[in-house]
């Protein structure tokens, strides 16, 4: 397990290397990739194996992309597919390094108990989304160990409203890869630290991630509430496949 935390502080030191040095003269697309990559490798060397249902595809830019929230490794897993600009607690920037990194790659935090700060968070996102950016979030306002799917907060929705950009809901499953069964080592659950979430998920066997990809959502002729019934709705249908092929499979 040493040998992990080695890797990982290499990693942390190679993201600060790329924020700080080479994204001053990388294009969008460029700083895209890089945050791509380097969240794919990271997530190799910590053990964690994404594996895409890809029964839709990815969305074109912009839009909006939605999941069920289960660890903060959520968001390399997403990042590892397709970079978005992210919307997070406002707690996560007080996090060691890692706070300093979701900084530097243009995060949109919200204090969800503040109406003045949702009502920002949603001119970042459609500003965002203005500028050709695909921005995602975990509508749930909290993590869960993987169980179910808490109802969705409506306050994201309300972006993609105002810039007519499509919804992609997604399900994120953690699991055994040798037996199927749901992994809990990643879930980031109750009085939890950041720390103490990463030592277990250092000290786990090899475990794997299962993203299913729904079918886009238009916000068309919707209202954010009815877009987040919608977008929960497909997101538990999502996780329902995932949990039905793997107990078939095994």
């Amino acid at each position: 397990m040493l040998l992990k935390y080695a890797l990982l502080v290499r990693a942390f030191i190679q993201a600060f290397f790329i924020l700080w040095v080479k994204f001053p003269r990388y294009t969008r697309e460029q700083k895209l990739e890089a945050i791509r990559m380097w969240s794919d490798q990271t997530l190799q060397l910590m053990g964690v194996d994404v594996r895409v249902v890809a029964t839709h595809p990815l969305a074109e830019v912009p839009h909006l992309v939605v999941a069920n929230h289960v660890s903060w490794l959520d968001v390399l897993v997403i990042q590892s597919l397709h970079p978005s600009v992210f919307v997070a607690k406002r707690e996560v920037g007080q996090w060691p390094v890692v706070g300093t990194i979701a900084k530097a790659c243009g995060v949109v935090f919200v204090d969800r108990g503040s109406p003045s700060s949702a009502k920002k968070m949603v001119d970042d996102v459609a500003n965002a989304l203005h500028h050709g950016y695909r921005v995602a979030g975990f509508p749930e306002g909290t993590s869960s160990e993987g169980h179910v799917v808490s109802l969705f907060h409506a306050n994201l929705f309300e972006a993609a409203i105002h810039r007519q950009v499509d919804v992609q809901p997604i399900a994120l499953r953690y699991v055994d890869p040798q037996t199927g069964n749901l992994c809990l080592a990643p879930a980031f659950v109750g009085e939890m630290g950041f720390l103490e979430s990463l030592h277990r998920i250092m000290k786990a066997r090899v475990m794997a991630v299962d993203v299913h990809l729904g079918s886009c959502i238009s916000p068309e002729g919707h209202s954010r509430r009815t877009l987040a019934h919608l977008s929960h709705r497909s997101v538990c249908q999502q996780l329902e496949q995932l949990t039905t092929a793997t107990a078939s499979s095994n």
